[in-house]
């Protein structure tokens, strides 16, 4: 009896510090977004010839610029500020998407999670799968989420690393980096 009661903590402890279930309750199927990635010709500086698994179909993909102007976001399906900025990141792309390219690059994350996220926010921009943070520590951005201004050159020009980013900011602020006229 005494052993039986021994172990009771002993199960408690282990059923409070067991490992977090890696799994979204989604039924069957898993998520069907699927953007394609197109890789990038210029390195970003800093970032350098980085190639990262496209989120949408798994091919490797080299992340830079491809002849326009690149906002590039880091995001992730656990971070909640990324949660707020997703609709606004997603209006941005849909409205300037023609002069300014758009990369996410899902931070930390499990590839099913992102590509939940990126289905429940309705994003059509491509994004890369960054689960040991290259892009994030390479841009020298402290925590999600963050974007980056990126010039045709690979040429950080700023880097946005406060929370409550909207479409509005967003627009003003690649408008003053690339020199365009974004409405």
């Amino acid at each position: 009896m005494r052993r039986a009661l021994a172990a009771v903590p002993l199960l408690l402890l282990a059923a409070c510090t067991a490992a977090p279930d890696d799994t979204t309750d989604t039924g069957a199927d898993g998520p069907t977004w699927s953007v394609a990635c197109a890789a990038g010709a210029v390195p970003i500086a800093g970032v350098g010839d980085l190639e990262l698994d496209c989120l949408g179909d798994g091919t490797a993909t080299a992340v830079g610029t491809a002849g326009k102007p690149l906002v590039v976001v880091l995001w992730a399906s656990w971070c909640v500020p990324c949660q707020d900025e997703a609709p606004e990141i997603e209006a941005f792309f849909q409205a300037h998407g023609d002069q300014v390219d758009v990369l996410g690059v899902d931070t930390a994350d499990t590839d099913d999670r992102g590509r939940w996220f990126a289905e429940d926010f309705g994003m059509t921009y491509p994004s890369v799968a960054d689960p040991d943070e290259e892009v994030r520590i390479a841009l020298g951005v402290p925590a999600l989420p963050g974007i980056a201004l990126v010039a045709p050159d690979g040429t950080v020009e700023e880097l946005i690393v406060e929370p409550g980013v909207t479409a509005a900011s967003l627009t003003e602020a690649a408008a003053d980096a690339f020199g365009l006229e974004l409405a």
